[in-house]
């Protein structure tokens, strides 16, 4: 079935029983009434393809645990997707639904780390578990709260900027610029890559540019304001969109005023080869990634692939768009699962205790002896980061493992 069907029906039903007021209990008499996982994510935005393959990743986990048995002896899990528009006042008003709805245990978020930064209040004035497959602003986590009700499966700001910025001086760059968008994800970047920095004296930021988060249909000034501030390479934070505008930018240039740039992974989240077309194969371009069916460590990985590859209708995984976050939502899903039968209830503040005291558990994107802590909400690590570039094809593939 075509994506953007699929999707359209998605919202279509799920706006249907919030409208009713009925979502999400109405399900068939003779069941145990369910328990409804949340997830906000930018359904309607044209370019993007996180939010879809997020919400596949936590269906493909409900449908195991379902076969498993379900949770609590025997209660169905039910996703309820709402749609934020990548706005973050509906990310806000679909919180405070997931919030009313007593049977919702938590809610994933989207790709959007500035709608997911507003939520957090919410999200803590009530006590709703937040679990993050994709946004990576470092305060979504680290936000100041006790309890702490985010976590996250993903990669954090810090972490991107580390290993972009450390790739660069790996190559003999030493005079960095960074391009980041005018945002509280950019704000993000720039504390992290400061921060970084001040631990790598020898390198310079020659340049902090900034762009507007969508509507960008030119970036050519600020690319080459930064050459002329002696910029030798580019550390890029974009989304799909953004991202391909600069790429063709550049990609218009003499070679001799072609920069390698290194990319945090939000260009992933969105038809981003496709946006660049040819340009992508004409500019040195490297992004960071924590996931490729392309390394698939375990059964669970290759079921997993299969699965993705027959709900896509392709026939090789790798074709498939943002597949990250169909791996990071499936662990996220089982490990939320394994924290509600711990919890032996559906309430949120025993279950959030409950995600801090898992059980080891061997998951699609990698092993968690214990995925979450008191101190650390943080499911993964920086040594799970790995470098990926777009083939002539438009697919992903870690750096080493090119075919």
């Amino acid at each position: 079935m075509n994506v953007n069907i699929r999707r359209r029906q998605c919202l279509a039903a799920s706006a249907a029983l919030v409208g009713l007021g009925l979502a999400p209990r109405l399900v068939h008499a003779a069941r145990p009434r369910p328990v409804v996982i949340g997830l906000d994510a930018e359904f309607r935005d044209r370019t993007s393809t996180s939010d879809e393959a997020i919400r596949r990743g936590i269906e493909f986990a409900i449908a195991d645990i379902e076969q498993a048995g379900g949770v609590l002896g025997g209660r169905p899990l039910q996703l309820l997707s709402l749609d934020n528009r990548s706005l973050p006042a509906r990310g806000v008003d679909n919180v405070r639904r997931f919030v009313a709805m007593e049977d919702v245990v938590a809610y994933f978020c989207g790709k959007f780390s500035p709608v997911v930064l507003e939520c957090l209040p919410i999200v803590h004035e009530f006590g709703l578990p937040l679990l993050d497959p994709w946004a990576a602003a470092d305060r979504i986590v680290d936000n100041g709260y006790s309890p702490n009700y985010a976590f996250r499966l993903g990669l954090r700001d810090s972490w991107a900027m580390q290993v972009l910025i450390d790739e660069l001086a790996g190559r003999g760059i030493r005079d960095i610029a960074l391009f980041v968008p005018n945002s509280g994800w950019g704000r993000s970047n720039v504390a992290a890559a400061t921060k970084h920095l001040e631990s790598r004296p020898e390198l310079r930021m020659c340049s902090i540019e900034w762009h507007n988060w969508g509507g960008e249909t030119d970036l050519l000034d600020r690319y080459l304001t930064m050459l002329e501030k002696g910029a030798k390479g580019l550390v890029l934070v974009a989304n799909e969109a953004e991202g391909a505008v600069l790429v063709k930018n550049i990609a218009s240039l003499p070679a001799s005023r072609h920069i390698p740039v290194v990319s945090h992974w939000g260009v992933t989240g969105g038809r981003f080869a496709e946006l660049c077309g040819g340009a992508l194969q004409e500019i040195d371009f490297c992004v960071v990634q924590t996931f490729s069916f392309a390394r698939q460590r375990n059964d669970a990985a290759r079921r997993l692939a299969e699965r993705s590859v027959a709900a896509y209708g392709v026939d090789d995984p790798l074709d498939i768009p943002s597949a990250l976050g169909i791996a990071q939502a499936y662990d996220l899903t089982r490990l939320l699962a394994l924290a509600i039968d711990r919890a032996g209830v559906t309430d949120r503040a025993v279950v959030r205790a409950a995600l801090e005291d898992l059980p080891p558990h061997d998951g699609v994107v990698r092993s968690y002896p214990r995925a979450f802590t008191p101190d650390s909400h943080e499911a993964m690590a920086l040594e799970d980061l790995f470098l990926a570039r777009f083939d002539a094809r438009g697919r992903l593939l870690p750096i080493g493992s090119e075919q």
